[in-house]
């Protein structure tokens, strides 16, 4: 991973384009594995509806790969794949290119380009990554979160129930959050729209997961921080809530 320019400055109000921090591959990379993880780090969070497949690419020539695109608000970072098992050809110039994405207040990004070149190597395998249950999380939430007065208890604060697997059936997955302040209705900018936690289909997202933005600490995020009160969660705390998520949020 090659630095770019600034520092990471999270979750700030900015009037100024995005920057990138830092990608891989990096400009002018070579060696680059056949089975790459794209990785743009900015410095500040951007808005989800404006990563896409739309708005990242990674072509060769005319070949333009087919990608699955997320971003990652933990670390302000945009994450790519190849769909499926498809691999990059051996020794071949490759574009990494994204255009067109903003930040949470609508500020659009300057379009950020590297080249780099691929190995001859044999991809290394697809790894199996373990999934974040509630086993996991759940002890998390319970200390933190889920206090008398708090998100657990007979009557949780904002009707947010984060003590049990059934409060969080109930009041967390799909349910609109409702400290959005006057943003809703603008998805594009601020987390205006946003459920609580966003789970479709089996598959959850922690971009357009109120609660995540609320344990960063973000100043689009309406209200206190959570939890009140009390000192923040540590990166890889929050990060394991994101991966929970990220898994469909299992309460089982």
């Amino acid at each position: 991973m090659v630095l770019i320019g600034a520092c990471d400055r999270g979750g700030l109000v900015l009037d100024t384009p995005p920057q990138v921090v830092e990608s891989s591959p990096g400009p002018d990379e070579r060696e680059v594995g056949r089975r790459p993880l794209y990785r743009v780090r900015w410095d500040r969070r951007l808005s989800p509806a404006s990563v896409t497949r739309a708005t990242v690419e990674v072509r060769s020539g005319p070949q333009r790969r087919f990608l699955s695109v997320r971003f990652d608000p933990v670390r302000s970072e945009l994450i790519a794949r190849d769909f499926g098992d498809g691999v990059l050809a051996p020794r071949v110039e490759y574009t990494l290119r994204v255009e067109g994405v903003r930040d949470l207040d609508g500020v659009p990004a300057e379009p950020f380009e590297v080249r780099f070149w691929t190995g001859e190597a044999e991809p290394e395998p697809l790894l199996e990554t373990g999934v974040t249950g509630w086993a996991e999380v759940a002890p998390l939430l319970a200390s933190r979160c889920a206090d008398a007065g708090c998100h657990g208890g007979p009557e949780p604060a904002l009707g947010l129930d984060l003590g049990s697997a059934e409060g969080v059936r109930e009041t967390a997955l799909g349910v609109a959050a409702v400290q959005t302040g006057g943003r809703v209705g603008y998805p594009d900018r601020g987390l205006g729209g946003f459920p609580r936690i966003d789970v479709t289909a089996g598959g959850g997202r922690p971009s357009t997961s109120y609660l995540v933005y609320k344990l960063l600490g973000d100043p689009h995020a309406w209200g206190e921080p959570m939890p009140l009160g009390e000192p923040p969660l540590e990166e890889a705390e929050i990060d394991l809530v994101a991966d929970w998520i990220l898994a469909g949020a299992p309460t089982e």
